[in-house]
This record gives C-alpha cells, structure tokens and sequence, in this order.
C-alpha cells in the first residue's frame, strides 16, 4: 500500500500528539504498538479543526491518499476540493477514485463556496482543500474572515478540514505542517511510491500565517 516513509510517520505523530494530547491520548497507545512505515492516516490532523500543509511536497499528500496507480488504499472516503482544477483521476484505478468526491473549482471564490458548503453540510468527516493551483494575488485577496467561518463550521460539524497551500495563509489553522521534497526533472519516471518516501516534515506553526 502507498506509504510514507518512517520518519514522516514518526514526526507527524510526536507533532500531533504535543499539540492535541487529549485527543490523541487513545491514538497515540495504538500507534506505538504498530510497525513503524505505515498507510498515511488522515487521524493525524485532528478532527473539528482546520489544518495546513505547506511546502513543495504538498502535492504529493493526495497521492499518499489514494495510494499508486495499480493499487487502491484502504483508508476512507474523502473529499477533494480542487481549486485549480490541477487533479489527475486517470493516474489512479476506478477503484481508488470510486471513494473520492472531487469538486472542480476554477477559481478562489469558487474553491471557498464549495469548501463553506460541504463543511456545514456535517456529512463530511474528511475534507481536502487544495488552494496550490491557484494564484498568489487571487489567494492574498480572500479575506481573514472566510478561514475563520471554516474553522468555526468544522468545529461545529465534527470535520476534519486540511488545507493544502503552497506557502501558510490560514491565520487560524491549529495545526500547520511544512512537507518537503527535493524533485527535478530526472524525478519524473520514478514511481510515486518512492517520491512518497522522500517526503520530510519541516516545523510546525501554531501562530497566524505571515
């Protein structure tokens, strides 16, 4: 199954675990108990909050969801909000996208609607929100107002909302996640998993984005 490396899994859980103790109290005795280079679980973003992902190993995140493209993961079903209309459904089986809601956005006014309306709509435990395709100005120009109406909704709703951002830009994401991946143009016949593996994880940041 698609995996991330070792070090990412480990990191991932000591950062988490720091930031939200009580909740992953549980959590956290099952995972020590399991072998080191596991499935990527989104159960490492808390859920009821709004998170961000950072960094040039973003686009990589969707891929360690949904696992290679001769295979399908077992984890659950999510929702894709597509910003930029950047996704790739045929470098994945049927069968893996069959547990995938991709909604198609062209724009941020679009990408935000969309995100405000399933995160409310409480039926939707896990929500992928992908702004990288879409451009820095049109980005800038959302106001502060519009990821705290997200936060607050998905705490309301119980959903676990992660943002995908080419650079921090949600002033009220709880838990922040830098994903790094050192890729060039002789990386592009190599198989996803090992791309996957090379992703390392860079500081976290609780305070609002810069």
């Amino acid at each position: 199954m698609a995996a991330v490396a070792a070090p990412v899994i480990d990191e991932l859980r000591k950062k988490l675990r720091e930031k939200f103790p009580q909740a992953h109290a549980v959590t956290s005795r099952v995972a020590e108990e399991e072998e080191p280079d596991q499935p990527f679980d989104p159960a490492f973003f808390p859920a009821a909050a709004i998170s961000e992902v950072v960094g040039s190993g973003v686009g990589m995140l969707v891929a360690g969801l949904l696992g290679e493209p001769a295979e399908s993961s077992p984890l659950p079903d999510f929702v894709l909000v597509d910003g930029g209309d950047g996704f790739d459904p045929g470098s994945y089986t049927a069968q893996a996208c069959s547990r995938l809601l991709w909604v198609r956005c062209r724009s941020a006014e679009e990408m935000i609607k969309a995100a405000d309306l399933l995160v409310r709509d409480g039926n939707m435990p896990f929500i992928l929100l992908d702004t990288c395709g879409i451009g820095r100005r049109e980005l800038q120009s959302l106001p502060a107002s519009v990821w705290w109406r997200l936060k607050l909704a998905a705490e309301t709703g119980g959903c676990r909302l992660v943002v995908m951002s080419a650079a921090p830009q949600v002033p009220c994401a709880g838990v922040r996640l830098a994903l790094t991946a050192r890729l060039g143009l002789e990386d592009f016949e190599v198989p996803r998993r090992e791309l996957v593996a090379r992703l390392r994880v860079g500081a976290e940041r609780g305070r609002r984005a810069g």
